[in-house]
């Protein structure tokens, strides 16, 4: 890749140090996850700046270090508002197949989310330091899709799996035994059934074409309360869609509501429905037929009232607990009563803006409300001695120069959700950029949305511009974070934005742990994550060497999007140092 050049391996402990990789395949075509050698920390210089290779790097400052985690994903899987059934559209034997991609209604490691989440906050708690100076990381973001879907249980258990120090247990509805897809007492091939298979019914298709492993116990292991370790560390929330809506996509109001807290689970489309009609254009709005979700062929389970799905407003409201920190995680009691899901804060010469790019009508891509968008600009115009009005026009302000960073649950190219029953405005990603490109001291986005690591950069008219930082997902593979660091080269002047990525701390081989072990339920969910059918690179396809190719998902992204040092002409000259560094929570504005 262009402007892309390989400087020293830091730190250690990361990727940088040490990798994870699949085996080879089984006949089957089935992988164990082995290390591999770290991968040192690239250089991209896309959007200019004086430095022109890694041995120009000079005497660098921190400015920011934070943590980066996306797309916690944590699961009721046992939930009757789930539509698994859908997902063997997507499957390699299905006539649509092409048509739909990967459909991404269920996984096999769908039960063992909270423990990846567990095994995460240990790992984030060995982080030394950043990967640009070794300094300290003043705080974490998660940028939504915490919860799968928007559920109550869900809810309460990803704050306490981030705050750490309280029981938490993935088990919902019968006490007793675990009701979910993949359990013997609902047995269909299409899904894994780590047990094995009951007597007198074939094996399942994950096991018997794919090669999938029996792990007796695992479910039932899966069930069982641990108390969370937590981050160890100040972390902010930012709000995802499927936060807001079931499986992402649909409001999950009446009937649908009602779905969740019931005693029926829907296990297939009822005879004639037209999928592809089902399916169809749910980025942009929510599926006419509910996903099927209330219709269909049902099986009972035990309803649960902690099922419940919440607004955005008890979903604010759930990080206001005494324990959070900061307090509300972002959020206060304000923000809980508006549902206004966006908001700023401080870090030093830093101002952070968290952007709130749901759509709360529906559909799984992203948008930006007026109201927003004119918060926004205020902000920008705040923090800016120079910018450029909506016409072109220069223009200037009495005011203390800051860098922004942007932190989302959606990247830029997928806030193309234009949907509005209700005649709402709804900005798309035309319009936030081009307000962007108007305030050079924006310098970076930090988002997930897309589970795959991927780095942008955004050049604006003139020169410079921001980097966009996308951080793949824990639930699909790699389940990785992410540690970036901001600093300034002060014998440049130019800015860096050095990230690396984390694994979690699962067992590499899980065969070789407890299944009473958060940590090796961990790893199980990483190793068969890694062996997801759907989800990768059509045999074939071009790709980098040693890249992803048909036998692992595309979620690692390219060398390029991992562990990578990027360079941008500093927007103002920053002060030789900053009375405000390492005051990260000097304040909030709404």
């Amino acid at each position: 890749m262009s402007g892309h050049d390989a400087v020293q391996a830091v730190p250690a402990g990361s990727t940088a140090d040490r990798t994870l990789r699949g085996s080879e395949p089984s006949a089957a075509g089935y992988r164990r996850v082995v290390e591999a050698a770290g991968e040192p920390l690239g250089l991209r210089r896309d959007l200019g700046g004086r430095i022109s290779s890694a041995s120009q790097l000079g005497r660098l400052r921190s400015l920011l270090c934070v943590v980066h985690l996306s797309d916690l994903h944590v699961t009721d899987a046992q939930s009757p508002a789930r539509a698994e059934f859908l997902d063997r559209y997507g499957d390699e034997d299905s006539p649509l197949a092409e048509v739909l991609g990967r459909v991404g209604t269920y996984r096999a490691q769908e039960a063992l989310t909270f423990h990846v989440v567990e095994a995460m906050a240990r790992a984030v708690r060995r982080v030394a330091g950043g990967p640009a100076t070794g300094a300290p990381v003043a705080f974490a973001v998660s940028t939504g899709d915490a919860t799968d879907n928007c559920q109550e249980n869900e809810l309460d258990a990803y704050v306490a799996l981030l705050e750490g120090g309280r029981s938490v247990a993935s088990d919902s509805g019968d006490p007793t035994c675990y009701e979910g897809v993949g359990s013997a007492a609902a047995y269909d091939v299409r899904y894994w059934h780590p047990d094995g298979t009951p007597a007198g019914q074939p094996d399942d298709l994950a096991r018997a074409a794919r090669g999938f492993p029996t792990v007796p116990g695992l479910l039932d292991a899966s069930r069982r309360p641990f108390m969370a370790t937590g981050l160890g560390l100040a972390w902010y929330a930012v709000h995802g869609n499927h936060d807001a809506l079931f499986g992402g996509t649909l409001p999950p109001d009446g009937a649908l509501g009602a779905r969740a807290l019931g005693a029926q689970k829907v296990t297939g489309l009822p005879p004639g429905l037209d999928v592809l009609e089902l399916l169809a254009g749910n980025a942009t709005r929510p599926s006419a037929g509910k996903w099927g979700v209330l219709d269909g062929p049902v099986r009972p389970v035990t309803p649960d009232p902690r099922r419940r799905p919440v607004s955005t407003s008890e979903w604010i409201r759930a990080h206001l607990g005494p324990e959070s920190d900061p307090p509300g995680h972002g959020y206060d009691s304000v923000a809980a009563s508006s549902g206004r899901a966006y908001y700023g804060f401080d870090a030093g010469i830093v101002r952070c803006l968290v952007l709130d790019t749901v759509n709360p009508a529906g559909g799984w891509q992203g948008c930006v409300s007026g109201e927003q968008l004119a918060w926004l600009e205020r902000e920008l115009v705040a923090g800016h001695r120079r910018y450029l009005g909506p016409g072109g026009e220069e223009r200037s302000g009495e005011v203390e120069d800051r860098l922004f960073v942007l932190f989302s649950h959606h990247p830029l190219e997928t806030l193309v959700n234009d949907y509005a029953p209700e005649g709402e405005v709804r900005h798309l990603a035309g319009d936030v950029e081009a307000l962007l490109s108007r305030f050079p001291n924006v310098v970076a986005w930090i988002n997930g949305h897309t589970h795959t690591h991927d780095i942008r950069p955004v050049a604006r008219a003139g020169g410079g511009g921001l980097w966009q930082v996308t951080t793949a997902s824990h639930v699909d593979w790699p389940q990785q974070a992410r540690v970036v660091e901001l600093a300034v080269d002060e014998e440049t002047g130019d800015l860096v934005l050095a990230t690396v990525v984390l694994d979690h701390a699962g067992i590499v081989d899980p065969r070789t742990g407890d299944l009473s072990d958060p940590d090796c339920l961990a790893g199980w969910s990483r190793e068969l994550a890694l062996n997801a059918w759907q989800g990768r690179p059509p045999a074939g396809s071009s790709r980098e060497p040693g890249e992803a190719g048909p036998e692992e998902p595309v979620g690692r992204g390219a060398a390029a999007d991992r562990n990578v040092v990027l360079v941008l002409p500093a927007p103002f000259a920053l002060p030789a140092s900053s009375a405000r560094v390492g005051d990260a929570h000097a304040g909030a504005s709404r």
